[in-house]
């Protein structure tokens, strides 16, 4: 090739409009219908081994991190494109997704609703890893909260399971959308719900307190990770109880009531022969600081007769109340014998003989095979001087601060097979010492 050659200018063969509309496929803007022609598709379904491609076409659109398909209603390119434009330019508008699923998508606007407390109970109850009865109580606790934020209390009407009152007033509560319950609604609730108590007297203020705080961590555990991230039903962001808090409160520390030596002989000498079934509870609850549920699920096979124990664990029966709880609490020799004496005699599984019969599958509340058995153990506590609200459980409170007075913390923390030392050291212990600076003599 000589130099006159080289100098020739190349020749283009494509005609200037081909070089034009090329040029305008590979550069169209989103605005342009030309760049949606080449995005748009036609979906396609296999149904008995063959596959068949929908008529009208469809298109998919990503905006700030979420993306839809949109059916486009036609089989025409041209106009498939150009609504596709039309869609992209309203997701990118003022009022974004909102606006455009509910002028091209009125369907997936309608699911894409937050859910209601309805919807979203039925779906944590349906796929979350809480027990059933857990769940059912934290279930009943954001109703009513929810119910209080709301306004809608109900009256008697919403305890008439006969006459349909309480399906009513369930279906006013499951209504309710998840994004109306606000933390701003919910904190105004509290201090509402707070200053009412006020107004009567200093102790029901106190247990209004309580209250709040009961009904604020119950329904709180409904909305934790691990419960909400198996869900599929929308959530708002933040979630109704981001930022709410409890209410302070000061340290409930159990004050006894309680002689444990003048109780147990007592106990020996009006309910050993006279109601064993009480007898033995007591000495449960009193010398082995042992719950209701361990007390009322127990069976032979849990007492260690040569290691002087029992053995809390989870049963066909029941289910220990965590991870801490199941554990081996070393129990008094005397009692132990006490208690051989009683198996000899007993033709029951169980340790506290009931004609009841367990029910381990009970999904809304806690069943108890022995709560006649807890009344009467109650009502005669009761004549003994024992005026807590939760007789049975001032038994075990009692047994952690016998333990505490003689072993020290620690040991009745692990005696009470708590997660924590603070939870025994907050709620648990009486002071059973006098610690004083002796100034006379």
């Amino acid at each position: 090739m000589n130099s006159s050659e080289l100098k020739k200018p190349l020749q283009n063969t494509q005609n200037v409009q081909e070089v034009s509309k090329q040029r305008a496929l590979g550069h169209s803007s989103k605005t342009h219908v030309d760049y949606w022609k080449r995005r748009i598709f036609k979906s396609s379904y296999t149904r008995d081994g063959k596959t068949h491609v929908v008529d009208e076409y469809a298109i998919k659109i990503q905006h700030r991190g979420i993306r839809k398909t949109f059916t486009l209603g036609t089989s025409n390119k041209d106009a498939a494109a150009a609504k596709a434009r039309d869609i992209f330019a309203t997701v990118n508008g003022e009022n974004g997704w909102e606006c455009a699923l509910a002028k091209f998508a009125p369907a997936m606007a309608v699911s894409s609703k937050t859910a209601t407390v309805g919807e979203f109970l039925a779906q944590v109850k349906a796929v979350s890893g809480l027990r059933a009865v857990t769940c059912e109580i934290y279930s009943r606790k954001f109703r009513t909260l929810v119910a209080g934020v709301f306004n809608l209390h109900g009256g008697k009407e919403k305890f008439d399971y006969v006459n349909g009152g309480r399906k009513k007033w369930l279906e006013r509560v499951h209504r309710v959308r998840l994004d109306k319950l606000t933390g701003q609604r919910i904190e105004r609730w509290k201090v509402n719900y707070l200053k009412a108590a006020t107004a009567k007297d200093p102790l029901a203020h106190k247990r209004a307190k309580t209250t709040v705080n009961s009904l604020i961590r119950g329904s709180k555990s409904l909305f934790a990770p691990s419960v909400v991230k198996g869900l599929t039903v929308c959530l708002p962001k933040p979630l109704p109880f981001d930022g709410v808090v409890n209410v302070s409160l000061p340290r409930s520390r159990y004050k006894s009531e309680i002689n444990p030596s003048l109780l147990l002989v007592q106990a020996q000498r009006e309910l050993s022969e006279a109601d064993p079934e009480c007898f033995k509870i007591l000495l449960l609850a009193l010398g082995a600081g042992l719950r209701r549920d361990e007390i009322d699920s127990l069976s032979w096979k849990q007492m260690e007769w040569t290691r002087q124990t029992i053995r809390v664990e989870t049963t066909i029966h029941t289910a220990a109340k965590s991870d801490d709880s199941e554990s081996e609490v070393d129990v008094d020799p005397g009692l132990m014998e006490i208690f051989k004496t009683f198996m000899a005699a007993s033709d029951s599984e169980f340790v506290i003989q009931s004609d009841v019969a367990p029910k381990p599958n009970t999904a809304t509340y806690h069943h108890y095979r022995c709560t006649r058995h807890f009344n009467r153990l109650i009502a005669w506590l009761r004549t003994k001087g024992v005026t807590a609200r939760t007789p049975l459980h001032s038994l075990r409170k009692e047994f952690g601060s016998q333990i505490c007075a003689t072993n020290g913390i620690f040991a009745a923390s692990v005696a009470l097979r708590h997660s924590s030392i603070q939870i025994t050291r907050d709620h648990y212990l009486d002071k059973k010492q006098r610690i004083h600076f002796p100034v006379a003599n």
